[in-house]
């Protein structure tokens, strides 16, 4: 299936989302906020498709249900996850 992300993926990063400036924090939960339950979904198994992803997570002791964002910039992937 052709993919609409032609970015090329350089590095993944994993942000905990309770680790972020207040600021920076209350825009990404903002964001989250908005993104449907479907979209949640569809964003999540995504990232469960891909091994680089999931590894990065699991590194950090996480999992692609805690995953709430994701941002690509420049080759880089962040996933902003949240924890309970």
């Amino acid at each position: 299936a052709p993919s609409d992300q032609s970015t090329v993926i350089r590095s993944i990063q994993v942000v905990n989302i309770k680790d972020l400036k207040p600021e920076v924090r209350s825009k990404v939960e903002n964001a989250a906020a908005q993104t449907s339950e479907a979209d949640l979904r569809s964003l999540r198994s995504s990232i469960d498709a891909a091994p680089e992803a999931t590894a990065a997570l699991k590194a950090n002791g996480l999992n692609s249900s805690q995953v709430v964002a994701i941002n690509i910039d420049d080759g880089v992937l962040t996933l902003f996850a949240k924890t309970a």
